[in-house]
């Protein structure tokens, strides 16, 4: 709710694979509980110049795509900033680390910031940067709620911030729906 701030107005378009659990969060349960439209494009391969085309033909409000879209959109013959985005308004990736440099491109020609989210299959969204927030280079962002996130050493204890890590959640009885809860 919070990274892809939906509102009953939007129209989500979320380019995942079917097969990752991304498409269930960002086609599925994020959209529906938020009464968000979810807009589905039947493309037969990858095509940049076609995905920047929709944007101009559909009110597409907020685009979810893995990294490698990202940087592939901003390599393609005919830049963006040549695009009249009329609707888009909030841009999200998750599935690898964006590369600075496609982010920095995609604002100066975009006029968009893409915010970056972490997650796990069996989890969902853990961390993120979300809009109002500063985001900072190469960072997973903050936790997302209701997640207690903590980076901790090889003991398990908590490291200050600046340390470096293993992301840990903290789960307890009352923790709320997630995919799976526990391995068989």
């Amino acid at each position: 709710r919070y990274w892809m701030n939906l509102t009953p107005s939007d129209i989500m378009w979320n380019m995942s694979d079917t097969a990752w659990v991304k498409a269930a969060i960002g086609s599925g349960f994020g959209p529906w509980f938020q009464g968000t439209c979810v807009f589905i494009h039947a493309m037969p391969q990858f095509d940049p110049r076609a995905i920047l085309n929709t944007f101009c033909k559909y009110p597409v409000t907020t685009l979810c795509s893995a990294p490698a879209a990202w940087w592939y959109s901003m390599t393609s013959p005919g830049t963006v900033h040549l695009y009249a985005f009329r609707t888009l308004k909030h841009c999200l990736t998750k599935g690898e680390p964006l590369n600075p440099e496609v982010m920095v491109q995609w604002k100066s020609q975009a006029e968009l910031t893409v915010y970056e989210g972490y997650g796990q299959t069996e989890i969902g969204m853990i961390c993120a940067n979300m809009k109002r927030m500063k985001i900072k280079s190469s960072s997973l962002g903050r936790a997302a709620p209701p997640c207690n996130v903590q980076i901790i050493d090889e003991n398990g204890s908590v490291l200050p911030p600046g340390k470096e890590g293993d992301i840990a959640i903290k789960m307890d009885v009352k923790w709320p729906f997630t995919f799976l809860t526990r391995y068989l």
